[in-house]
């Protein structure tokens, strides 16, 4: 179980989680969702809007947009996705596809910067995926050391997402090992059902970065798109993105 040093900051981010995924609600529908006495969750509630983390509206409660601000300030400030953002417009353009920059953060891949919209895709821009199951995270993950892949296939337990999801410890080493030698990964409707993606790790001198992807529906990728074009491309701008860094 983990042990939060401030129980009332946990509870924040539980309501703040909550209303994410509920989108509104009152303090009545969270508190019974969150199994926390309404006096509460009011009193979270209360604190948030004053800060300006959530909005009320007739005893409704929305997150605010002072989070997106926070988010692009947070994402803004990385050399990597100041550098990257360029590149991963070019890719969208030159592909016609999804475009994203993704950066690991507690071992989930982190959509940080996307153009082109994804065609109504179900990832976007600030999607967090479990590293095992998408190119651009297994990209990253290729790189690491032998103990801290097994550190994190101990953490996670290799959970399925959809039922091409890699749940297997040594299927998952023994791609990881390929997507090292040949510096490129992909994902077939791992980690989305229908959509798949063609990712190339962006090292820096202080290791791997993050991994520069292109993202699409099966469909489209495809064939000899899938293994030579687009591969091509991502190793193109990766690479021109990791020139960037070091200048």
């Amino acid at each position: 179980m983990t042990d939060y040093p401030v129980r009332a900051t946990r509870t924040s981010v539980r309501v703040i989680e909550a209303l994410l995924e509920v989108r509104e609600a009152g303090v009545t529908e969270l508190a019974e969702r969150l199994d926390l006495s309404k006096s509460a969750v009011h009193n979270h509630l209360v604190t948030l809007e004053r800060v300006g983390f959530a909005v009320s509206d007739g005893g409704r409660y929305r997150l605010g947009l002072r989070f997106l601000d926070v988010g692009m300030n947070a994402r803004n400030g990385r050399d990597l996705c100041r550098v990257a953002m360029a590149e991963v417009d070019a890719l969208a353009d030159q592909t016609d596809e999804m475009a994203a920059l993704v950066v690991p953060e507690f071992d989930h891949a982190v959509y940080a910067v996307a153009a082109s919209g994804g065609r109504g895709l179900p990832v976007r821009l600030g999607s967090r995926v479990p590293l095992h199951a998408t190119a651009p995270g297994k990209a990253v993950l290729a790189s690491a050391s032998p103990s801290v892949i097994d550190e994190y296939i101990e953490t996670h337990g290799l959970a399925a997402l959809t039922r091409r999801t890699t749940t297997s410890a040594a299927a998952l080493r023994e791609e990881l090992s390929t997507i090292g030698d040949r510096g490129l990964a992909f994902d077939r409707g791992e980690a989305f059902d229908g959509v798949r993606s063609v990712a190339a790790p962006i090292r820096s001198q202080e290791g791997t970065a993050g991994a520069l992807a292109v993202v699409g529906p099966g469909e489209r990728f495809s064939g000899k798109r899938l293994e030579e074009d687009l591969p091509g491309l991502v190793l193109t701008h990766a690479n021109d993105i990791e020139l960037a860094l070091s200048e």
